[in-house]
């Protein structure tokens, strides 16, 4: 009689291979972000890292031949795609307030699939000596950032936007309201003894703050009715 022949995993149809080394790789950039936004990066230690995943100092060598590697694999394969999906649908001609509400709205998306972006980024890359604010820098899509400000500075001209603001300053601005609120959310929400917004909620108030301001909508648009009688009468 023939001997069966035993049915190896990767046999089996419908079913992937499981690749060890992907899969503990994955592992440690996971424990690596988790940890640098708790405690940072200068604290955490590869030793740290391994635990954090469970597994051995010896396999975050196997992965990553030094520090350096492993800080160049979380900022290209956690922050990079981070910042193509917010930046990337961007386009010249769009309308500036649909402009930032979209980065506005696409930040918040990826800061609730991973929590630990805004204290990584308050931490790491916006002070100066921020240990992954050189490998960040590199990233960041500055001929995104420029399409926006002319896009504002544009609309200044037209007398569509407050002149007093400053294009390039508003895109850091917007930037900066998502990171700050979303990084001390809780803590205000511990203080004051109520519930963190949800990421509706939170966008509705950083669109409403950047679009109105402390003016409500129908007040705004009521002055500018007036202005423009004004102008017909003169």
């Amino acid at each position: 009689m023939t001997p069966r022949r035993k049915t190896r995993t990767s046999d089996r149809p419908g079913r992937p291979v499981a690749n060890p080394d992907r899969d503990t790789r994955t592992q440690l950039i996971n424990a690596a972000t988790e940890a640098f936004a708790q405690q940072g990066v200068a604290a955490t230690t590869l030793r740290t890292i391994a635990h954090r995943a469970g597994l051995t100092p010896a396999m975050v060598h196997y992965h990553f031949k030094d520090r350096d590697q492993l800080l160049d694999a979380v900022v290209g394969e956690r922050l990079g795609p981070l910042i193509s999906h917010v930046w990337d649908p961007v386009t010249a001609g769009d309308d500036p307030a649909e402009m930032l509400t979209g980065i506005v709205e696409r930040l918040l998306q990826q800061i609730e699939r991973a929590p630990w972006i805004p204290s990584t980024w308050m931490r790491e890359i916006l002070t100066e000596d921020g240990l992954l604010r050189s490998r960040i820098v590199r990233r960041l899509p500055f001929e995104k950032v420029k399409i926006v400000a002319q896009t504002v500075a544009a609309a200044q001209a037209c007398g569509d936007l407050n002149p007093d603001l400053d294009p390039f300053l508003l895109v850091f601005s917007t930037l900066g309201t998502v990171m700050v609120h979303m990084a001390t959310m809780k803590v205000w929400a511990q203080v004051f003894q109520r519930p963190p917004l949800d990421r509706k909620a939170m966008q509705r108030h950083i669109v409403g703050l950047l679009r109105h301001g402390l003016s409500s909508p129908g007040s705004l648009e009521r002055k500018m009715r007036s202005r423009s009688f004004a102008r017909s009468k003169s």
